[in-house]
């Protein structure tokens, strides 16, 4: 067995490392569905994970009342971070990656199928853009694209397949939540908010 390379374990010590300060102050929780992730220490078994549309972390709620939740902190949940709540999970033999361009000396998300050694940034449960919007350039292969709506003239970095209007259109099920207050450990004592927001 060949010993290790500097480049090998400068990369586990900053894996451990990353490992360790992202789990600080968390617990390593499985829900009902049997999806494991990393959670807040004091989130309890009462609890909801939520992903909410537009939200680049899930969220872990704590019900108060018939209508009320508060914010109990980010989750991380395998499974449930590439839009599988919304879109179910990828089909066949297509898997989430994050691909490392050298360019750019970034990770970018991307999809690949391990059959056939292909890979793409675009999404394979998606389907063809909404009538009326355009997929606009892309300055590098790998960076996701902008949309532009041909009717409104205007251009985001959205992609209008997953706006409420056609994840409704997918039968996704969607839910609204009313969020009170911010729960934090460090910070208990935070001003009261009252936000509606859509959410799964």
């Amino acid at each position: 067995m060949a010993e290790p390379t500097a480049d090998f374990l400068e990369f586990c010590y900053a894996f451990l490392n990353a490992f360790y300060h992202d789990g600080l102050n968390r617990s390593i929780i499985m829900t009902q569905g049997g999806y494991v992730g990393l959670a807040p220490k004091i989130a309890h078994q009462a609890d909801c994970i939520v992903v909410f549309q537009g939200c680049h972390s899930s969220l872990i709620l704590r019900p108060k009342g018939d209508e009320d939740y508060l914010v109990v902190g980010e989750v991380y949940v395998d499974g449930l971070m590439t839009t599988e709540a919304f879109l179910g999970p990828l089909p066949g033999n297509w898997r989430h990656v994050i691909r490392y361009d050298e360019t750019t000396e970034a990770g970018w998300d991307a999809s690949v199928d391990r059959r056939r050694s292909i890979w793409q940034v675009e999404d394979p449960r998606l389907g063809p853009l909404p009538q009326g919007w355009v997929e606009g350039n892309r300055p590098m292969q790998h960076v996701y694209a902008c949309y532009r709506d041909i009717k409104e003239d205007h251009a985001n970095g959205y992609d209008p397949r997953m706006m409420l209007p056609a994840l409704r259109a997918m039968n996704v099920e969607l839910q609204e939540f009313q969020l009170v207050r911010l729960l934090k450990k460090q910070s208990l004592h935070r001003d009261i908010r009252d936000i509606r927001l859509p959410a799964l």
